[in-house]
């Protein structure tokens, strides 16, 4: 989970990071294409015919007619005919630094209809709600285009709005142009790569699983080689018991437990166990091996342990062990060998020593029990003997 929950994070992040910046890229393009749109709109307009209408909207001029606001918007109006895209498309004036309508489409009924459109009248006074405030006046001011940096809320929905200069026959800034896209018209867009985007989502996840699942199987096939690898390096490979190396390291981890008062060793060797091999060959040898390691399980103790060191020697480590669970044990094994002989006949030999953890480490253990174990052969083989203390 943790191998497919890292993928994930790489895969989308190499996924959503091109889809956001790309996201980013079309609202700027849709930014300029509306400036466009707001430059495109404020040629159509006569600057001079655009100054004068501002100047009858100060106090004491008379107010154009219907008829000259109808004459005025013409040309605005065949422009938005051809932009289905636009929501809205009007000018404005400045006055004492506020901004209000002079000429605005929807002010056309039948268009307004058409389009279900809400007129702004001439010189309603246009504010900006205070969270979107910004220098879009002063822009204007001086001839440079405005496109606000995404869309914004008023009273007839939400809009992504460019606003550009009418300049008059003197080059003069005149007012300007605005036009209005709204939220509709973005939303229709970015729906054509909403699909891309759940669509390379989805296929992201499922190749994470499949990613994840393939390196969870890896790593499963990894740590079973090394278990493979450390079985083989600690156990014999004909009885299945402890090697050497494995005796030694399962030893170790016990030894100094403080509450165990003593361990015993028994070291068992297989009685002419040459002969046999000479006399019977050497698959007779390996049957007498692993019959002697059948036998030791049938003996031991939870918690004993049991190790091939070699050849035709074992070794039993009986911790938390007495002298008289040693013999005990000793006698078990020789009982349970005698059982299992079969036709070879096959007899062992036992030494074994006692000590406490504090007399001395496992190597004196072991040595003690190799000593005794040459004192039962000296003795006529098949029985045990303790290491003389």
């Amino acid at each position: 989970m943790i191998g497919t929950a890292a993928v994930a994070a790489v895969l989308l992040a190499v996924v959503l990071v091109p889809q956001l910046l790309s996201r980013d890229a079309r609202l700027q393009v849709l930014r300029a294409h509306v400036g466009e749109v707001a430059r495109l709109a404020a040629s159509t307009i006569d600057g001079d015919l655009h100054r004068r209408l501002i100047e009858d909207h100060s106090p004491g001029a008379t107010a154009p007619d219907e008829a000259a606001l109808r004459e005025a918007r013409a040309a605005l109006l065949r422009l938005h005919r051809s932009l289905p895209e636009a929501n809205y498309v009007y000018t404005m004036g400045v006055l004492d630094g506020i901004p209000f309508f002079v000429l605005d489409t929807a002010q056309d009924d039948a268009f307004a209809a058409q389009r279900g459109l809400k007129p702004s009248r001439y010189g309603e006074v246009f504010s900006i709600r205070p969270q979107y405030a910004s220098n879009w006046l002063g822009e204007i001011a001086a001839g440079r285009t405005y496109v606000n940096e995404f869309f914004q809320r008023d009273d007839y929905g939400y809009f992504l709005s460019g606003h550009a200069p009418i300049r008059d026959s003197r080059g003069a800034v005149a007012g300007f142009a605005g036009v209005d896209f709204d939220l509709h018209y973005y939303v229709a867009e970015e729906a054509r790569f909403r699909n891309i985007e759940i669509a390379s989502i989805v296929l992201t996840l499922l190749l994470s699983l499949l990613l994840g699942f393939g390196y969870a199987r890896y790593r499963l096939a990894q740590q079973n080689q090394m278990r493979m690898h450390y079985e083989s390096a600690m156990r014999d490979s004909l009885t299945g018991l402890l090697n050497r190396r494995g005796a030694l390291s399962a030893i170790e981890a016990g030894w100094s437990d403080a509450s165990v008062h003593s361990h015993a060793a028994l070291l068992v060797d297989i009685d002419n166990f040459k002969a046999i091999n000479d006399t019977h060959g050497h698959a007779t040898g390996d049957q007498v091996v692993c019959n002697l390691a059948a036998a030791l399980g049938e003996c031991l103790r939870p918690g004993d342990i049991t190790a091939r060191l070699g050849g035709d020697e074992f070794l039993v480590f009986a911790r938390d062990c007495d002298r008289e669970g040693a013999e005990k044990v000793a006698r078990q094994l020789l009982d349970a060998v005698r059982q299992t002989a079969g036709p070879m006949g096959f007899r062992v030999s036992i030494g074994i020593s006692v000590v406490t953890a504090a007399q001395g480490s496992f190597d004196l253990l072991y040595r003690q029990a190799d000593t005794a174990l040459y004192r039962a052969k000296a003795a006529g083989r098949d029985g045990y003997a303790f290491h003389a203390t």
